[in-house]
């Protein structure tokens, strides 16, 4: 799904980004900063609060840790067709999705450990690399390779 757009990147223009860091600031600051945290505290209002009556408290407590997980995660695939159809910059998007990638690798997982008491949901970092190897890396490198050959011909 992201390889037509991997196709329209030119890599040279990555450079480009560090000219504009702005909206890579804003776009970590909210993916890290307060998606997770704010994801918890609706979560956790409406499972615990709201749903009280109706969900046994262990449910309760495994729907917030899904939503933790779910909230925790940025979606980095769709990021990449969103800014296509809204006539993004294609290269700034692959950093901000590159950078992404990239802390979540680090903080996902204390994130998730912090939201749920560190011993309710155990990730796997294998299966995290592999997502982002596959979803990502590989549509990026066959992009670039494409891209290169339909350029030299």
């Amino acid at each position: 799904m992201i390889f037509p757009m991997m196709l329209k990147i030119d890599f040279r223009s990555i450079m480009n980004v560090s000219k504009k860091p702005k909206g890579l600031i804003v776009t970590c600051a909210t993916n890290w900063l307060i998606k997770p945290f704010t994801m918890y505290a609706i979560a956790a209002f409406f499972f615990y609060v709201v749903f009280q009556s109706w969900i046994p408290l262990n449910l309760a407590k495994e729907y917030v840790a899904g939503a933790v997980i779910l909230g925790a995660a940025p979606c980095t695939a769709m990021v990449f067709v969103w800014s296509y159809l809204t006539k993004g910059d294609a290269a700034y998007t692959l950093v901000q999705v590159a950078v992404n990638d990239l802390i979540i690798l680090v903080l996902f997982a204390p994130i998730v450990a912090l939201l749920l008491g560190g011993d309710h949901v155990v990730v796997p970092m294998a299966t995290l690399v592999l997502s982002t190897a596959l979803f990502v890396v590989v549509p990026l490198l066959l992009g670039v390779i494409t891209r290169t050959l339909i350029i030299k011909k």
